[in-house]
Parts: C-alpha cells; structure tokens; sequence
C-alpha cells in the first residue's frame, strides 16, 4: 500500500524525471522555490542525478545556457515562473536550452497557457499539469508550507481576501486528493452544531469550496476518480478553533518535544558536534535531517522522551558490548561500559570513537537531542508547569480526581522565577480555555502575577479570533462530547481505562483523536461534523455488514469483509531510575510491560504493508489554521490501533512557541507581512480551467502528455 510520500516520490522521479527521454540522453532540470520544496520532500537529490540529470538549477537565478540540452522546467503555474521560461527562450540570441518539458505542480491558468503558446510553442515537447502543489512531511502528512494562512482565515482584512485564500487553499487539497485517487464524501467542522439554520462556519465554507472543485475536476477529467473497489474516502475538514490546547501545552513526545524546545532551521535539528578527528578545538555546527532515511527518527519520532531515551542508551550500550574494537579503543573494562547509562557519557564516548563514523553520524545526533531536551526540561522547571498543564487540560489529576483548587496551582506557577514567560503565557492560555473563561478580576490578577508584557497580554485577549471566551458566561455550557471535560465524563460513564496517557505529564489527548475515533466507527455527530452531501446509507454501515451484490463500477464500493482487527499496545517500562517527570500513571511497570527495544516497539512492522483500505474507507483530515505535533502522532496511533488508514494535513505545522508568536501578532491588519515564516506564494491565478482551454488543448495536440 504505498503511503503518500511514495506516491509523490513516483509522480517526480518516475513520472517527469525517468519520464522525459531527451534524444541527447542528458537533461537539465530547472526548479522556483515551491517546486524545489516538493522535489526535495519526493527524493533525494543523488537519486534525480542519478536519472541522467547533469544539475538541479533555480529559474530565478541566473544560468548558464545549454543549447544542446533538453531542460525539464518543474515549476509552480505562477506569472513569474512561466514569465522566466519564456525568457530562456526568447531574450538571447538562441534559445538557452535544446528544448522544454514543462511541468506544473497545479494547473496552469487559461491566461498562462495562452501566453506560452503564442510565445515559445515551437520550443515546447512536454506540457503537463501534475497536480501535486503540496509537501508530503511524512507518510501519513501533508502541509502547504504555509504559515501565514493562518492571519487570512481567523482576522482577515476584508471578505475578498479570505475568499482567495480559502480558494488557494481548496486548490491545493484538491491536488492532494487526486494524488491519492479520491473523491471523498466530505464533512465539516460546526461548533455551534446549527449550520442547516444559519450561516456556515469557517470550515463549512471551505467545505463548500472544495466540494465544488472535487465536482469540477470529476467533470473535466474523465479518468477522475479512478475505478477502485474500495469505498469512498471520508475527508473530515476541521479548523483550529476546534482544539486550542492542543497547540498549547507542552507535549512529551519525542518529535514534538525537539521541535518545541530546540533550534530548528529548515526542519533541520543545529547541533555542537565536539571532537572527533578533527585538530580544532571548536565545536563545528552540524545540522541533521530528520526524516524517513533515518531509522532511529522514524521508530523514536512517536514516542515518550522517555521511552526514547531508553531506547537510544540501551541501543548505544549494545553496540559496544558487541564491538570488541570500540572497548579496545576507549581502554575501558567491558562491566563498565555495559553500565553506561549517562547521556554526557555517552557524548563523551562518541568524542573518542572517531574511527567508528557509521556508528557516529548514527547516534551523535539523537544523542545531542536527548541530553538537550533533559537539560531544557529541568531548567525551565517544566515538570511543574506540564502538571498543571495537565491537571487544567484534562480536568482530574494524574490520579484520576478532581483538582482541588487548580487556581491555586496557576498561581504557584505563574509566581516561580524559573518558568519563562512564554510558559506562563501558554499555562494562563490553556486555564482560559478549558474553562470556557474567568472572571475578569482573576484574569487581571493573573496577568499581574505573571508579569507579561503588553504584546504578551494581547496574545491572551486574541484567543477569541479562535471562539474562545476570556470572560466566565452567566451559565456555564454543558461539556459535549467534542469539548476537553466531555472526554473526561464520556470515561467516567464508560468506565474506560485509556491506554493512550500512561505518563503522568502526558494524560492530555488531542480531540482530534477522539473526532477521527468516533468516524472510524461511523459515530461521529452529524450535528458537529454535517456532510456536504449525505452518503448512501450502505456507505455508513461497517465493514462486512454490507450487502455482496454491491457492484465494482466507477463511483460504486465494493463490499469489505471482517471488523478492523484492534490491536492493543502494551505500557512500555522504563528503568527505575527514571526522573519523576517521566513517571508512568495506573499500570504503567509490571510483568505485562514491553521493553522499548523489544519487536512490539516498532512502527515499521509487516502488518504495516497490508492493504488498510480494505478495511474501510480511507479517513483525511485537513486541519484550517495549522496542526500539531501530538495531531499528527495520533494519526499513526489510529492507524496501528484500527487498521484504517488515517491522513492528516494543514496549512502548516506549528509548535507552541510558533503559535504564541503568531497570535501575538494576529490582531494587526499587516500581520500576514510582519509575521516571521515566509508569505504564501501570492502569484498562483485563478487555476481553474475553462472545458473550452482544455479541449483546445487536446485538439491542437501541440504538447505531448506522458
């Protein structure tokens, strides 16, 4: 079952790059910013020059011409991109290239399809419109890379902004879903569960554009949907609002602790790498790439720091109980170095292994992130501040009881000198909106007691961009089942042991968990979650109970066989000297718990590659607004528990201290331009082409397709 990483790594390399067959064998391939985004998320950069590719160029720079070679041109269907294609071809004396393939990430606009025939259509062999204008992160994510989308859907500057923005936005999910071949029944977020009466909510209306491009494409494009047996993907489109605390608190994971306490740069992780063979006596900066080629990443990158750590110790110990050599060259008796469990032991150790790279390069780096996530969390004296995080979020104590004066235990906290303000900030956040508001006399004294500056403050007041209140109502709203204590009371009634918040510091689940949950088991409230268009009924019945004339046609389900096997994973112990911050909750140690190095630890196992989809439609979730870490993670968790594949994707991916810089900044009218990640690109035109262009297209035949 290839995963969407794989899908869009077969639509780059082997679609356009194995795909274009110059006669002269060698071509040259020429990126914008975007394009090369995506190239770099679908493969690496020796497998594309591996293809017969003499180099990868930037079509705003200048190049050096190669008029006896043919240049595939894999750019954004933007002015300024098609503008400087054209250029190649017709600003010197000859043309810069032997030829053009062009690829597009979108489609390309009916204006810019007209200007390169009237222009260069002599020079042009390949015109394809490859409808991938998104970044697949990982196998079970996608982003559109843009942070600043955020401003334009929650305080926009004028209606006609938003409407382009939500426009771009549905363009490129549209491109998402034709990659992974599906027209899904969609639904979408209501908070006030009354959409049918009044006025759609944010994500209804942008449910209503994406369901109108879904019908456009499904029109214009015959082979779309493609003929599958299996049913209809369920798209579920929500928006942040839905769960602020999850952009808020501080989670113990090990992805989503690096992003938020350490240096990131590009994705990249920036470290000190000390020693080694070097001569020099200062540190020189390394920065590591975390993604899928990196084993330890992919089998860590969802689990407790604590159980990470672990991992990595005991990993390290046995390479040199194993490795004769490496005792030999650090001088140490064997029963010392099988007691190895310090991370600065382990640092220190690798200085003196320089012989030993492959060893090096794989373990230095987590390493690095393992003694620096340590050192920040009990700097920052987070394990206090986690607590009452946790406590607020969830409503009961890691003994499962009702706090018995949580204010009080803000207040503890705002008042510690080691918790840094934008801790503090997150802490009031999170007490604001689990409480569905305070009293305005608390919420001044709190500010007071936590000494925020005026920028601080107003991040706090811009939480009701978000539908949050800051000020207690009359009457209190009863918890639904979609509310942070709605969780808590559906337990109680259930009586429910949750198998997801073993640690103490990470009893806080995501909503989005529960939402995706309650679909999986076709029990998500139709009030919150409405449909654009209701499906059949035989759509909403479980795998198995449906009927077995169901046909194979275009556009009908075959039926599934069997309920999705549940698979439970076990607590995982640790060691007993673990610090109190990692303490497991009810259950966690016993003769039942696995090992962190043991087989049931691993995410890449066989039944992995079994073909999900055959155990109920495909879930894809997109997220207005930006996604978390711990939303991301949860998807994985979905996916292994239910056997049901389960995709998530956003406008971007922030960490909390991202997302407290944004709404710091939120309220200004300037805020898209002052805000520190990249614009969004501004340049992409009305992308949606006329049936008149496109028959004009296939009856001229000027351009080739693969």
């Amino acid at each position: 079952m290839p995963n969407i990483l794989e899908l869009i790594r077969d639509r780059v390399l082997v679609d356009m790059v194995r795909g274009t067959k110059p006669a002269g064998k060698w071509k040259v391939i020429i990126v914008d910013s975007r394009a090369l985004r995506i190239l770099n998320a679908a493969c690496r950069m020796h497998e594309i020059l591996e293809e017969n590719v003499t180099l990868v160029e930037d079509i705003s720079r200048r190049r050096s011409p190669y008029p006896n070679v043919e240049a595939i041109y894999f750019v954004t269907p933007s002015t300024d991109s098609i503008n400087a294609i054209i250029s190649d071809f017709t600003s010197g004396p000859k043309p810069s290239y032997a030829a053009a393939h062009i690829f597009c990430t979108a489609t390309l606009p009916d204006k810019l399809f007209n200007k390169l025939k009237t222009s260069i259509s002599q020079h042009i062999k390949t015109l394809k419109e490859m409808l991938i204008d998104f970044i697949p992160c990982e196998p079970q994510v996608f982003t559109f890379d843009s942070p600043n989308s955020l401003f334009a859907l929650f305080n926009p500057p004028s209606p006609s902004l938003l409407n382009l923005e939500m426009d771009m936005l549905a363009k490129r999910l549209i491109s998402v879903l034709a990659t992974l071949g599906e027209y899904p029944h969609v639904r979408y977020y209501d908070p006030t569960g009354q959409a049918s009466s009044g006025g759609l909510p944010l994500a209804g209306r942008f449910a209503q554009m994406v369901q109108a491009e879904l019908d456009n494409l499904c029109r214009l494009d015959d082979q779309f949907p493609p003929a599958t047996s299996y049913r209809r993907a369920v798209l579920i489109i929500t928006d942040r609002s839905l769960d602020m605390i999850a952009a808020l608190n501080h989670e113990f994971t090990y992805q989503a602790m690096m992003n938020d306490l350490l240096v990131m740069e590009g994705g990249k992780y920036v470290y000190k790498a000390e020693g080694g063979a070097s001569t020099d006596s200062s540190a020189s900066q390394v920065a590591a790439q975390l993604d899928e080629n990196d084993s330890i990443w992919t089998l860590l990158r969802h689990k407790h720091y604590a159980e990470a750590a672990e991992y990595i110790r005991s990993s390290f110990n046995t390479f040199l109980l194993e490795n004769k050599a490496a005792v030999a060259a650090l001088g140490h008796k064997e029963e010392v170095v099988s007691g190895m469990d310090n991370l600065k032991e382990m640092k220190d150790t690798l200085s003196a292994l320089p012989q030993f790279q492959e060893m090096k390069s794989k373990f230095s780096v987590h390493i690095n992130i393992c003694q620096e996530c340590k050192s920040l969390f009990e700097r920052r004296k987070l394990s206090l501040v986690a607590s009452v995080e946790q406590d607020m979020a969830t409503g009961e104590t890691a003994e499962g009881k009702e706090p018995k004066n949580i204010f009080m235990d803000l207040v503890s906290a705002l008042d510690s000198k080691d918790v840094i303000s934008t801790d503090k900030i997150r802490m009031l956040m999170i007490y604001i909106t689990s409480q569905g508001g305070i009293q305005d006399v608390d919420r001044r004294r709190l500010l007071d007691l936590a000494k925020l500056s005026l920028e601080e403050s107003q991040a706090i007041t811009n939480l009701n961009y978000f539908g949050v209140r800051l000020s207690a109502p009359e009457k209190k709203k009863e918890h639904g089942r979609y509310t942070y204590y709605g969780r808590k009371y559906d337990k109680k009634r259930a009586k429910v042991v949750d198998d997801d918040l073993p640690y103490d510091l990470s009893r806080f689940t995501p909503l989005l968990k529960l939402v995706v949950e309650d679909q999986i088991n076709n029990k998500l409230d139709t009030n919150v979650f409405p449909w654009m268009k209701e499906p059949p009924a035989e759509e909403l019945l479980p795998p198995g109970a449906r009927s077995r004339n169901t046909s194979n046609q275009p556009g009908m389900l075959a039926s599934m066989t069997g309920q999705p096997a549940i698979i439970g994973g076990g607590a995982t112990s640790l060691r007993t000297t673990r610090a109190t911050w990692a303490k497991k909750g009810k259950g966690g140690s016993g003769p039942n718990a696995t090992s962190p190095t043991s087989p049931t630890a691993e995410t890449n196992n066989a039944s992995d590659q079994e073909d999900l989809r055959k155990n109920g439609p495909r879930i894809v979730v997109f997220v207005l607004g930006g996604m978390t870490f711990s939303e991301m993670r949860t998807m994985y968790e979905l996916q292994k528990k239910t056997r049901r594949e389960c995709i998530i994707g956003s406008n971007h991916i922030f960490n909390s201290v991202q997302f407290v810089e944004a709404l710091k900044e939120l309220h200004k009218p300037d805020a898209m331009c002052s805000f520190g990640a990249p614009p969004p690109i501004s340049k992409v035109e009305n992308t949606t082409p006329t049936s008149t262009i496109k028959e004009e297209k296939k009856k001229k035949g000027m351009f080739k397709g693969k």
